[in-house]
């Protein structure tokens, strides 16, 4: 048996395509993740829906590879789940886990809220400003009527309770709030769909923001997580009658 060696160059070139293989692949995956994570999201893939690979793939002009990987990716985020004979569906939405949601929001973001204010300087400070600004310049134009509160609201809601956190030196912990503030915010779209419960979210983020400026710690958290524990109570008192009416709905035949 002639075993072929492979000149270095020859060696260079076969090691490059391999690389190039699978950065592209990697690719592949982070644009599969990210495409069937908005949809999850903003419930164009609906809780409990079933999500099958081979009609992921062709949306998303992907192989089945890629894709696959990003349902195991968004697996192990808690916001698809699988079962064996079953497949991928995308999450429930449950009283319990949005119990869980925000109980771990509560922990984590106090946490990193507080380091953020011991470890933020000048800079993060006005950042914090800034994200205010433009959130409360958006939610003007929405009370005036001039817009709904759709997608750039929320893109700048985030951005806000991101920039309260951004200073905390502690990247696992500021991966874990970004990850439960999607969570969260998934329950609260869906909430809305349902019905709008009256409340002045704008004064309550600015008296967050205040109490950072006035380095006023224990007011700050305090703030944060009564904030988070309100729009957990109201989230969780819309899905509960809206269980509810589904449930005498079905009840007398109308569902």
């Amino acid at each position: 048996m002639v075993t072929q060696v492979l000149s270095p160059t020859k060696f260079a070139s076969v090691a490059t395509a391999v690389e190039g293989a699978t950065e592209n692949r990697g690719a592949q995956s982070d644009k599969a993740f990210a495409s069937i994570r908005n949809r999850i999201l903003l419930g164009e893939l609906t809780p409990g829906e079933k999500l099958r690979v081979e009609v992921l793939q062709r949306d998303l002009s992907l192989s089945s590879t890629p894709v696959r990987e990003a349902l195991n990716r968004l697996t192990a985020e808690g916001l698809v789940t699988f079962e064996e004979n079953r497949g991928f569906r995308a999450a429930p939405i449950t009283a319990s886990d949005l119990r869980d949601i925000t109980r771990l929001r509560l922990l984590v973001e106090s946490e990193a809220l507080s380091d953020s204010m011991a470890c933020g300087d000048d800079a993060w400070e006005a950042n914090v400003v800034a994200a205010n600004y433009r959130l409360t310049q958006h939610e003007q134009r929405i009370a005036a009527g001039e817009i709904e509160r759709g997608e750039p609201w929320t893109i700048l809601h985030k951005a806000f309770h991101m920039a309260l956190l951004s200073a905390c030196s502690y990247p696992r912990i500021l991966s874990t709030c970004d990850q439960l503030f999607d969570q969260s915010e998934r329950y609260r779209r869906f909430a809305t769909r349902v019905r709008v419960l009256k409340r002045n979210v704008s004064a309550e983020h600015q008296a967050i923001m205040d109490a950072v400026l006035a380095k006023n710690t224990k007011l700050a958290v305090e703030l944060l997580s009564h904030h988070i524990a309100k729009t957990g109570e109201n989230v969780a008192k819309i899905l509960g009658e809206e269980q509810t009416t589904t449930k005498r709905r079905r009840a007398i035949g109308t569902d």
